[in-house]
């Protein structure tokens, strides 16, 4: 999993798919900006390794090859793993990125970043995840819905989004 993860873009393929239903390499090779022989080369690979998995039933004659997550939940690895620590890293990569704004500001998208604390019991602190995590579930697949039913839409953005709650750290 970790030779499979380890190319950005490969990377950029998986959060691609994980917001849509499906796709194919021209596809995605267009949104991307990228060749489509690169993207269908990586697409393979990261089939091989399990993380992608064809999607026939989607495609439109026998040569056309559409592709999907192999498990709609995402990737896991546990901690530790170099796998885990690969995805981690480009995680907070693009964290600190936003944070300290060296991501360029777009006029197609939106920019926001919540950063709050509260007074909770470890059954309040899981509940309110568990809701804001079904919140976010809920609008990625309304988004991945949307973009299955008009995917030449321009003004349909990618953003990344990232909730964490933990308890804060005694120095």
């Amino acid at each position: 999993m970790l030779r499979a993860l380890a190319h950005p873009l490969r990377q950029r393929i998986i959060w691609e798919l994980a917001v849509r239903t499906s796709a194919r390499a021209a596809d995605l090779a267009e949104i991307m900006s990228e060749p489509a022989n690169a993207v269908s080369y990586h697409m393979r690979a990261l089939g091989k390794a399990g993380i992608l998995e064809e999607a026939p039933e989607l495609a439109r004659d026998s040569r056309d090859r559409v592709w999907r997550m192999a498990h709609p939940e995402g990737i896991y690895a546990s901690p530790g793993e170099p796998a885990a620590d690969l995805l981690n890293e480009e995680q907070l990569d693009w964290m600190r990125d936003m944070l300290f704004e060296r991501i360029p500001r777009d006029d197609q998208s939106m920019r926001g970043e919540y950063l709050g604390a509260a007074l909770l019991t470890k059954d309040e602190a899981t509940e309110m995840f568990q809701e804001v995590a079904t919140i976010l579930e809920r609008w990625r697949f309304h988004g991945a819905e949307r973009a299955a039913a008009d995917p030449a839409a321009q003004d349909r953005v990618f953003y990344r989004i990232a909730t964490l709650v933990g308890k804060r750290s005694v120095r």
